[in-house]
């Protein structure tokens, strides 16, 4: 497989939104730094996610109309400016501006960059490269807590948003030198779809929303059920606008191919399950084992450093093993990890918990390659960005619904137990450990109900094939 500096520009940018990780750790010194309550917090988060969420699938389809290259800079360039405005913010609402900007970016950079990887080499080397690009996005992910814990123990929070500036010079130095600022050398004039991008946008955001703040509100408040009704209503007139538009955002007649559709539902349930490691997984190794911040972000990266090995292998072994067998095999390794993490408690030892992250980050890799492969090989390659887009958003989406449900259930058994047992603290051992064993546990089971879900499908066996003969 020749590596090109498309290619090689998409994988950086790749390790790039996996370095986000490294701001979870600054949580405490951002709260005291603006004098916050810990309940604002999650703002930091929502601001961010639900910004790039909701932009992914029109960013791609911009570049799929402009060049996926000439939006990767513009990218760049504002998610450059976004670390500085982040770093100096001197109030917590300018704080919260430059991370809805940094998520704007993000989302033109993630749009385009799964493009940039399949068009910058044959078909048939599309899973290598894919799996070259989950590895680095892997390793970002494994790296940021580590990094953020070190510069804090240095400097103060605006560190983990100063360190990316200079990375972001080396980024687009890299882009510049590989032309992707330049014009394509073919015009494609595919409509933008603006009205199926807006009321997506709207039901898309409103949705995560919900599902993000339901639990502080309550699930049955007006609030929660007036703005989750019109999320519904903005989601139905997007399915409208999409069957009539000559080329629309989503082309609805894709959920008809063979295994499309449950592909990406896939992708959801997987990223869903393995939230539940990132959300309570601190909790346990800081508060219940004892190990220090940055002891706990080099274990809890011990999964994403599994993902970016197996995925890199996986890339590799589509053609000997094919999608489908892979795709059930990583759901199976991630549920049967999951179920393992969730009996550890404060005397497990290390060797139970690295196996038990080893085997749920090996999951996710073996899954994400092949499912990424037959998603972005199920549209041509004119709109590799609405592919590309598709297969973040999804990803994306998965989070954010994962958090809710295990923040939802973690809540609610929580509380019940600490009632039950008369504690004084709600976040105790002897309740926090049962709880966390059976949230962990249920996330566990969503995975193997991933798994259960392949049964009787069939991934396209001739769009299979060509991928693979690249025809």
């Amino acid at each position: 497989m020749k590596i090109s500096g498309p290619f090689i520009v998409a994988c950086l940018a790749g390790l790039l939104s996996g370095l986000d990780t490294s701001v979870n750790i600054a949580f405490p010194a951002i709260t005291a730094a603006f004098e916050i309550d810990v309940s604002q917090i999650q703002w930091v988060v929502v601001s961010f996610v639900l910004t790039y969420s909701v932009l992914l699938l029109p960013a791609g389809r911009l570049g799929d109309r402009v060049g996926h290259g000439r939006i990767m800079v513009i990218g760049i360039i504002v998610q450059g400016l976004a670390f500085v405005w982040c770093s100096v913010a001197p109030s917590f609402a300018l704080f919260l501006l430059a991370r809805v900007s940094q998520g704007a970016s993000m989302a033109l950079i993630l749009g385009t960059a799964p493009a940039l990887v399949t068009l910058s080499v044959p078909e048939r080397h599309q899973p290598r490269a894919l799996g070259v690009f989950a590895m680095t996005t892997a390793v970002g992910l494994a790296a940021g807590a580590p990094v953020g814990g070190l510069l804090l123990q240095v400097w103060d929070w605006q560190s983990v948003y100063a360190f990316r500036v200079p990375y972001m010079g080396v980024l687009m130095v890299a882009a510049l030198l590989s032309g992707l600022h330049k014009k394509p050398a073919t015009k494609n004039k595919q409509p933008l779809d603006l009205l199926g991008a807006a009321t997506f946008a709207l039901g898309l955001g409103l949705t995560l929303f919900v599902a993000s703040r339901g639990l502080a509100w309550g699930w049955m408040s007006p609030t929660t059920i007036v703005l989750g009704l019109v999320a519904i209503a903005a989601l139905a007139v997007f399915y409208r606008v999409e069957k009539q538009a000559r080329l629309p955002l989503v082309d609805m007649s894709l959920f008809r191919k063979p295994g499309f559709g449950r592909a990406n539902l896939l992708n959801a349930l997987a990223n869903a399950s393995m939230f539940s490691i990132w959300f309570l997984g601190p909790y346990l190794l800081v508060d219940i084992r004892g190990h220090g911040p940055i002891t706990g972000g080099l274990i809890l990266g011990i999964a994403p450093t599994s993902t970016a090995l197996a995925a890199w292998l996986t890339g590799r072994m589509i053609e000997r093993l094919g999608l489908l067998r892979l795709t059930r095999l990583g759901l199976a390794c991630q549920g049967v990890g999951l179920v393992l993490f969730s009996q550890i408690d404060s005397n497990s030892t290390m060797p139970s918990l690295v196996g038990a992250l080893c085997l749920v980050g090996i999951g996710l890799g073996s899954f994400q390659v092949p499912n990424m492969s037959f998603v972005m090989a199920s549209l041509p390659r004119s709109q590799q960005g609405v592919a590309g887009g598709m297969t973040q958003m999804m990803r994306t989406a998965g989070l954010v619904g994962g958090l809710a449900v295990w923040n939802t259930a973690f809540v609610a058994l929580r509380d019940r137990r600490s009632r039950s047992l008369g504690a004084e603290e709600v976040m105790a051992p002897e309740v926090f450990v049962p709880t966390f064993s059976q949230v962990v546990g249920m996330s566990g089971g969503l995975a193997i109900l991933a798994l259960i879900l392949t049964i009787g499908v069939k991934f396209d066996d001739q769009l299979t094939s060509e991928l693979l003969d690249g025809k």
